[in-house]
């Protein structure tokens, strides 16, 4: 299995493919020394999401950031649903092959999900921080159509084709970035216009939207004890900014920062907000 990377692409120069089990994973992989660091992007995003906050760490961690499954350029060894536990079992096998342990969890959107669940997983028991967190069920019109829509669309490559088509069209991919509530970067809009235009791409996002139900893991959040830590941005408009807020009053070792000024993908938009509250968690 042939996976080309553009010679454009975010630090092209770190990336790895790993095979492990059911995958062959797209990583990238800095720095040596100081506390580790794994980073786990949203739905339809990859890794090239982390490349801003990176840039502003200075390799102050090592630091390993990976593509989820189907998504940029991980591939599927064989077909397997993309439900959350069967997720997190996947990346800490991956994480014991190449024998990463971190000390925190950064996590993005559904990625913030992902992270909570693998850091109960891992024997260094790290913090997890989650980045407007998609801690919640889709509600009212959206629950019943919009899981409907995925399932048909998991299963067909008419839609993928059809957003490929959107993808070629650079106002319509700005567009759907600025609904996010986020201003980022123009580089960081060439890789998702990318993405969007790569059907493998398409078709794992919209295999995890089919198989993502969060129930049980809802259910047993309010119990939970492994510390988290919600960065939220008010001007999100992908996740309601109450979902973070309400579950930092449920969970009995939570803690919330918000910035006012920021929408879905801050970490995108202002990587040195977020760097600082890394800092806070190394000490």
């Amino acid at each position: 299995m042939t996976v080309i990377i553009p010679n454009w692409w975010p630090n092209r120069s770190n990336s790895e493919f790993i095979k492990s089990e059911n995958y062959n994973w797209h990583i990238q992989k800095f720095g040596s020394d100081g506390k580790k660091l794994l980073l786990i992007h949203g739905t339809g995003a990859s890794s090239h999401s982390w490349y801003p906050l990176i840039e502003n760490l200075n390799l102050e961690f090592e630091i390993l950031c990976l593509d989820l499954p189907g998504h940029g350029f991980t591939r599927a060894l064989v077909r397997q649903k993309k439900q959350l536990m069967i997720i997190v079992d996947q990346i800490s096998l991956l994480l014991r092959n190449i024998d990463f342990y971190p000390n925190i969890i950064m996590g993005h959107s559904a990625g913030a999900a992902v992270a909570y669940e693998l850091a109960k997983k891992i024997k260094t028991k790290p913090n997890t921080i989650a980045i407007n967190a998609a801690f919640g069920q889709f509600s009212g019109l959206a629950g019943l159509a919009f899981p409907y829509f995925a399932k048909i669309a998991a299963s067909t490559s008419i839609p993928a084709r059809f957003l490929n088509l959107l993808a070629n069209n650079e106002e319509i991919v700005r567009k759907l970035l600025n609904s996010t509530g986020s201003i980022i970067p123009e580089p960081q809009i060439k890789c998702y216009q990318y993405l969007f235009s790569n059907s493998d791409h398409v078709d794992g996002t919209l295999q995890l939207m089919a198989d993502w139900d969060l129930g049980k893991f809802l259910d047993r959040l309010p119990g939970e004890m492994l510390p988290i830590h919600f960065l939220v941005g008010e001007k999100d408009k992908t996740v309601p900014p109450h979902i973070s807020k309400s579950w930092d009053q449920l969970m009995p070792n939570s803690s919330l920062t918000q910035f006012d000024e920021l929408g879905h993908l801050l970490h995108e938009e202002s990587p040195r907000s977020v760097s600082s509250i890394l800092g806070k968690n190394a000490i």
